[in-house]
């Protein structure tokens, strides 16, 4: 993958007093790779050997799931119609996950009406310091007999002429399972933050870190994920076929799969959605939501919407059954399907200005406001006075046959039965618009994304 540079800094009035910032950068990844070739082959054995080291996951705690699974409902919609985020298809990619654990540490240096504001936007305010172990422990557990590897990773870097809180540096610790440097910030750290997130990447991302004259802390999230199908894609049902997007038709190389038992899900009123999800090996899996025609954008920029038709009985093995007024209801059960879903490859970025007016229409507001933020609780210092001055995410997704390789990270800156002889399927034909949501064995969103031109 070729590098890339995020600028995370961008001007702000200057105070008289002085002023720590935090500028948060998110950089996430998501990375379905090459068909067949050693990479599939000669690496199983070292994935699995690798697994075996690894404690045994334990599922996420409900309360966990729910808070990231409520902030990527709510502001999906944000990120999904970011025009300036989208490729030159249109196409978008974004990381809740990410950019949810990189808030949840920064929330931990909040206080007063900043904390109440970020703990009611990422559902933290009941969460205690188990929950957050559950989370990590479930991204980076090992799941028996599975070829598929997830990890999660933090770090906490200070300017070494400043002084963490004992709290707050604790709860980093302990709590995130964060690696903390002290350290002068120069040249020499930014490089030494490159080469961390390269490393807890397996250097799927290489960014070039800068840092400037009044950073003093940086939080770096990592998240990286080698997906693998339960069952793979066949190369030779690859097809060129026609995807007719937004702005026109395209021939694209089309996956074919006959899967069955998988759970189809639609809406039951209306037929306005239909949605399946490709498992993995270890029970993650990738959901393909497919509108009917017409009502891509109603979804995609409608948290409700969003949340039922993406939402609803996701990662019910047999199906389920919901009890829902008119117009809202959704029929899910296991049956034959032949998915049709074609290779693509969507790299995204974020700008901050976006990302902040994005935060700020969901209720978080003063964490980014000089003079009102609080977050007293990160530094030892009651002179230093921190703001949330910038979020920046950039991602990367590729799709193929063969399975799924992710990546992200994200950085905070201080600154100032037996088949008929011939069997009726559902056809599932992905050859328009479409959402998708990259999850974890209990269904913890890591990527969600929209494809509106191939």
């Amino acid at each position: 993958m070729s590098t890339t540079t995020f600028d995370f800094h961008h001007a702000r009035q200057r105070e008289r007093k002085r002023l720590v910032r935090i500028t948060a950068g998110i950089i996430a990844a998501a990375l379905l790779v090459i068909a067949g070739g050693v990479w599939w082959t000669a690496g199983d054995g070292r994935l699995i050997g690798m697994n075996l080291f690894k404690p045994a996951a334990r599922p996420a705690t409900t309360a966990t799931i729910d808070g990231v699974s409520e902030f990527t409902y709510r502001s999906s919609p944000e990120f999904l119609t970011m025009e300036s985020a989208q490729d030159p298809n249109g196409n978008v990619n974004y990381s809740p996950a990410s950019m949810w654990l990189a808030l949840a540490i920064a929330t931990q240096g909040a206080d007063g009406t900043t904390r109440s504001q970020m703990n009611d936007l990422l559902g933290t305010g009941s969460l205690e310091a188990n929950d957050y172990r559950s989370l990590l422990s479930s991204i980076n557990g090992r799941y028996n007999g599975s070829k598929s590897e997830m990890s999660a990773a933090n770090s906490l870097w200070v300017d070494n002429r400043y002084t963490l809180s004992d709290d707050f540096k604790a709860t980093v610790k302990d709590t995130f399972g964060a690696d903390v440097e002290s350290l002068p910030f120069n040249d020499a750290a930014a490089k030494r933050m490159s080469r961390w997130i390269a490393s807890h990447t397996k250097d799927a991302l290489k960014p070039d870190i800068t840092l400037r004259d009044g950073d003093v802390i940086s939080i770096i999230n990592t998240v990286y994920a080698d997906g693998r199908w339960k069952d793979p894609f066949d190369p030779e049902a690859t097809t060129t076929e026609t995807f007719h997007g937004e702005d026109g038709d395209a021939e694209v190389p089309m996956m074919q799969r006959l899967f069955d038992g998988m759970v189809w899900a639609r809406d039951n009123d209306n037929d306005t959605w239909q949605r399946v999800s490709i498992p993995f090996d270890n029970g993650g899996a990738l959901t393909i939501l497919l509108p009917a025609a017409g009502h891509f954008d109603e979804i995609a920029s409608d948290t409700q919407k969003l949340r039922w038709a993406l939402g609803t009985c996701l990662g019910e093995e047999y199906g389920c059954a919901v009890d829902a007024s008119a117009g809202w209801g959704v029929s899910s059960n296991p049956t034959l399907v032949n998915v049709r879903l074609p290779k693509f490859t969507i790299d995204s970025t974020f700008a901050s200005g976006e990302t902040i007016a994005a935060f700020e229409k969901l209720g978080v507001t003063d964490a980014f406001t000089p003079g009102t933020a609080d977050l007293s609780k990160m530094t030892a210092s009651s002179a230093d006075e921190l703001f949330i001055g910038s979020i920046i995410q950039g991602t990367r997704i590729e799709v193929n046959e063969n399975g799924a390789k992710a990546a992200a990270f994200t950085k905070v800156d201080a600154k100032s039965g037996s088949a008929p002889a011939q069997p009726k399927y559902v056809e599932f034909t992905v050859d328009r618009p479409f959402l998708y949501a990259l999850t974890t064995p209990d269904d913890v969103p890591l990527f969600v994304g929209a494809v509106r031109n191939l």
